[in-house]
């Protein structure tokens, strides 16, 4: 999701129209053909025990029914990977893998069964042509491989630019004709057209209101210990999932999640007089904005010493011109403020080349954790990031 939102805000800075098709398939894990994925593992050139031994770990595996003390009788699986499994996901990857070789004119995000195939161009119709014909390919190759795939199911999204754009279009995938929407979900994310995830964090907020109010009901029957772990179990983790992906939301949104950040402690400190500034001291907690950019700081830590996947390095890489400061990253060109500055590859070099230098410098895991756990966030002296004073 981080590359998919990546692609877009930058195709958007570049004045180009963007659109996504989300695919929808039934039982994906139970669909694979054992004899199709064996095939294709001796293609990818696995060794003959290798093959042998997967063979032998899918073909005549039995399952039954238990309801109560009550087995239904054994039968044989002719399909599918053991879901719950360690080798399920890898194995689903590997006979995933060669649909990507079929999808040339457009970018395919792919995580587990959930498939996205993304595009970008100047011209909006042939947007929408691109789409149309990557979908169908997609459809052909998922057919071919005997999984079942919905095109009736499929969302389709156009990212709105300006005002004056329509308020849906028009997909034919298949016999199918499928309209765009305003709003999709994917992942358990809410995109909306306008990428600023208002509703999404509206929805975070409700939720986590909710379960705010069920503790403060029965907070007279809770000690303090147990009621930390409570708020952040059940408040909190809301906003743990995914945080980079709706930073951009709107000050106002933002402003939500804080709100109920001071609600809770509030509620854990017993202190319903000090300011929000003075809760968070007692707490020794950052707001949640601050923690979320240090789950970007952390993030590109691991990107450059090759802990994430190598499309991430495409957004952080070191400047290798600035001799003088060796740790800093590149700052990507941009155009507008609203998709080039509010995006992770504008944001996230400016980020890390304010930090410590010692932060910058430190090659190991466990104590740039440490290091990170007492920033208190960004300040920058300059007029060219919105970073504090």
């Amino acid at each position: 999701m981080i590359r998919l939102l990546a692609d877009w805000k930058k195709a958007l800075d570049e004045k180009k129209y963007d659109g996504a098709t989300l695919m929808d398939l039934s039982k994906a894990f139970d669909c694979i053909p054992h004899d199709l994925l064996i095939a294709k593992m001796n293609a990818y050139n696995f060794s003959k025990e290798t093959v042998t031994f997967f063979y032998s770990y899918l073909k005549r595996r039995k399952q039954c029914v238990k309801i109560n003390n009550v087995k239904s009788s054994f039968q044989t699986m002719l399909s599918g990977v053991p879901q719950g499994s360690i080798l399920g996901p890898i194995l689903f990857n590997i006979f995933l893998n060669d649909l990507f070789l079929c999808i040339k004119n457009a970018s395919l995000h792919n995580f587990a069964d959930d498939n996205t195939i993304s595009a970008s161009d100047k011209k909006f119709d042939n947007l929408i042509s691109t789409l149309e014909s990557e979908s169908n390919i997609a459809i052909k190759w998922f057919k071919e491989n005997d999984n079942i795939v919905n095109p009736d199911k499929f969302q389709a999204i156009v990212i709105k630019k300006d005002k004056n754009m329509n308020e849906e279009y028009k997909l034919r995938l298949g016999n199918v004709e499928i309209s765009t929407k305003a709003k999709v979900e994917l992942l358990g994310i809410q995109i909306d057209e306008k990428l600023n995830f208002d509703e999404h964090v509206s929805y975070l907020c409700k939720k986590a209101s909710n379960q705010l109010n069920a503790i403060s009901r029965l907070q007279k029957y809770i000690a303090s210990e147990p009621k930390k772990v409570l708020l952040n179990s059940f408040v909190f983790s809301n906003f743990n999932y995914c945080p980079l992906i709706w930073h951009f939301c709107s000050s106002k949104s933002s402003n939500k999640i804080e709100k109920i950040q001071e609600r809770a402690l509030r509620l854990s400190l017993n202190d319903y007089d000090s300011h929000y500034s003075i809760l968070l001291k007692k707490a020794n907690k950052p707001t949640m904005e601050v923690k979320r950019l240090k789950t970007l700081v952390l993030e590109i830590f691991k990107t450059l010493h090759d802990c994430n996947p190598n499309y991430i390095k495409e957004f952080f890489s070191l400047n290798d011109k600035a001799k003088r400061r060796p740790n800093n990253l590149a700052i990507h060109n941009h155009n507008t403020t609203k998709y080039g500055d509010k995006s992770l590859r504008i944001l996230g070099p400016r980020l890390w080349n304010s930090l410590p230098e010692n932060f910058k410098s430190e090659t190991n895991y466990n104590k740039f954790i440490l290091l990170l756990k007492d920033w208190c966030g960004p300040t920058c002296q300059c007029n060219l990031c919105s970073f504090p004073k």
